[in-house]
């Protein structure tokens, strides 16, 4: 796990890209520890959902915030419906605005916090160290087919000036191509988009079915957009695996328990 450390903080256990913060960008993405949530217990659970309350979710927040010694900036989430659709927040005031349906968020105000939620979909942090724009970006397999990340990547560019080679990226944890098994029509989907699709597809089967390389699909994505793969940093960290430390929608759901979610956030002080 290059490049990421964990950072414990007042009970709570976040997960840190260190060069994007040197590059002087605060970002983590958290873990299921140190909440208040009932999933089971004790959990940090950070986006509203019908199975805990929301009361909780606004003190998990708040510990979250406090954590990243951001507790007095507003917090910028989506309503994600996984698309490829991007918001730009064009200032503190629209900051401030409701929720939008969209799948990334893209900024260049200070004290401004960008989040994405996951419980298996991979959440990217993308920072400007030039310009000192920065976005977060929610790809699910529907996301990553529509090519969420390279159209941020585009919007950075339109709306902030970015060039390419000064983005650095962090992929957070998410669900892995070793259990990350999906039909044949979404592979058959990756295979007419990508010309490289085989080599996200793996343990195909006779049914059909095979595992799809999420990661890889959105690292392949911002390697064609211009960035650097020096500065693409993979934390390599599945969320089914590792249930203990992150919600897993596909593992809990499974279970027939509610599943959690997680935040992946990014900002500047100045």
């Amino acid at each position: 796990m290059e490049h990421f450390s964990f950072r414990h903080i007042n009970n709570l256990q976040l997960l840190v890209c260190d060069p994007i913060e040197r590059a002087g960008f605060k970002n983590a993405f958290s873990t299921r520890v140190g909440g208040v949530s009932p999933l089971p217990a004790d959990a940090l659970s950070l986006g509203n959902f019908s199975q805990d309350e929301r009361e909780n979710v606004i003190e998990n927040r708040r510990r979250f915030l406090s954590a990243l010694d951001a507790a007095d900036w507003p917090l910028v989430t989506a309503k994600q419906i996984h698309s490829a659709d991007i918001r730009f927040v064009s200032g503190a005031e629209d900051a401030g605005s409701e929720p939008t349906a969209c799948d990334a968020l893209t900024a260049n105000t200070p004290r401004v916090l960008l989040a994405v939620q996951t419980a298996d979909c991979l959440p990217i942090l993308i920072a400007d160290e030039r310009s000192g724009a920065f976005s977060a970006v929610h790809a699910g397999w529907r996301g990553t087919l529509a090519g969420i990340v390279a159209r941020t990547v585009e919007r950075m560019q339109q709306e902030h000036g970015s060039r390419s080679e000064d983005l650095r990226a962090a992929l957070g944890p998410a669900i892995s191509a070793a259990v990350f098994e999906v039909g044949p029509e979404v592979l058959a989907e990756f295979r007419n988009k990508f010309g490289y699709a085989e080599e996200l597809i793996s343990d195909q089967q006779p049914n059909g079915k095979g595992h799809l390389n999420l990661n890889l699909a959105n690292i392949r994505q911002l390697i064609d957009c211009g960035v650097r793969e020096d500065r693409i940093y993979d934390s390599a960290l599945c969320t089914w695996l590792r249930n203990d430390l992150f919600f897993s929608y596909r593992r809990e759901r499974g279970a027939e328990k509610p599943a959690g979610r997680l935040m992946g956030a990014i900002g500047r002080e100045g």
